[in-house]
């Protein structure tokens, strides 16, 4: 293979003049070594073009989306990394049927996202937005009117007990909550136990917490599965916060809740549609803490996150399987294949 192996970025890891947003995404990993280059999209598209990726062997990607129609006549590509563990804005059916491995990075999101729902869960107890709005706005009489509570002697409780939720319950643990529940299909009592959790039904879990804590995937199943129903059996005093994926949660429905004070407040980092709309009734709750999607952006999540996705690409140049690959599917098709075949013989014995 005379051509050079080229690693992709999306342009939204740079600013418009081309500077960093983030100070380290493991850049450092592929320089210097023979025969690979990288470069940055110079457009950003919320939805790739095809001749925004036909000449790249892997792509490292943060928001765009990647569909069918972005994949059309790309042969080349043998690996897209994505930066978090989402990946509901990637058709992997359509990049399984072009022989690319779609892969994630689990490993980097899980503190930074735990801290974040810790963050959240102690924000809505404390009022601590409204009471900073008051205060600013000359109100510090009626601020200190507003008493919070605690996560001492209440329940939390989980939709979803992979790493983000075990985590966070783990750092949630030392506030003394009286109990932790999870709804979780796929989870195992031994886990559960090793945690200190107990497994329970969806209405048994909304009607006993005082924080919902959302920690589950976006699939055909979780889609719309907090909705009218759901906020009818939570306690008037509950509060939930969605760090996964907006459309877990039916948001019209969470606004009636809200309006209508079935449930206390909300911490929301996910919407159905994002940008959140300027007319959302959300905008304007003061029991609401909006953030945009990027509540565990830290420097430590994408040092993280890039030295995965640069290290899976250079797993890729030697021709190997790179980690975490969420369509393995892909991973027996001749063509997928065929690609580390190519970049193993072009590869061996270089340095990466």
């Amino acid at each position: 293979m005379d051509r050079p192996f080229r690693v992709g970025f999306s342009a939204d890891f740079v600013k418009e003049d081309g500077s960093f947003i983030f100070p380290d995404i493991g850049l450092s990993l592929l320089q210097g070594v023979a025969g690979l280059s990288h470069e940055f999209i110079p457009e950003y598209r919320a939805e790739y073009a095809s001749e925004q990726l036909r000449d790249y062997d892997v792509l490292i990607s943060l928001k765009p989306r990647v569909t069918a129609a972005s994949l059309q006549g790309v042969e080349r590509l043998c690996a897209i990394g994505r930066c978090g563990v989402g990946y509901d804005n990637v058709d992997l059916a359509a990049c399984t049927e072009k022989d690319i491995a779609v892969f994630i990075t689990p490993q980097a999101v899980v503190r930074p996202v735990a801290e974040s729902i810790v963050l959240f869960v102690l924000a809505l107890s404390h009022h601590l937005v409204k009471k900073d709005r008051m205060v600013r706005q000359g109100q510090w009489i009626e601020s200190t009117r507003q008493l919070g509570t605690e996560p001492r002697d209440r329940v939390v409780g989980s939709i979803g007990l992979g790493n983000i939720a075990s985590e966070a319950i783990r750092l949630l643990r030392p506030f003394g909550p009286a109990q932790f529940l999870a709804f979780d299909p796929y989870a195992t009592a031994d886990k559960a136990g090793e945690l200190g959790v107990q497994l329970t039904t969806l209405d048994d879990l909304l009607r006993l917490s005082d924080y919902v804590l959302v920690n589950c995937a976006l699939t055909p199943e979780t889609r719309g599965l907090v909705s009218e129903k759901q906020f009818d059996l939570m306690k008037p005093t509950a509060v939930i916060i969605n760090t996964a994926r907006g459309p877990v949660i039916d948001q019209n429905a969470l606004v009636h809740a809200l309006q209508e004070g079935r449930i206390r407040g909300a911490g929301l980092d996910v919407f159905e549609s994002e940008p959140i709309p300027a007319d959302s009734p959300l905008l304007n709750m003061d029991n609401v803490i909006l953030t945009s999607h990027s509540i565990a952006w830290t420097e430590e999540l994408f040092r993280d996150m890039g030295r995965t996705d640069c290290e899976g690409a250079l797993t890729v140049y030697r021709g190997e399987v790179p980690l975490y690959v969420v369509n393995k599917e892909v991973l027996q098709r001749p063509g997928f294949l065929r690609k580390l075949e190519i970049y193993r013989a072009a590869h061996a014995g270089k340095k990466a």
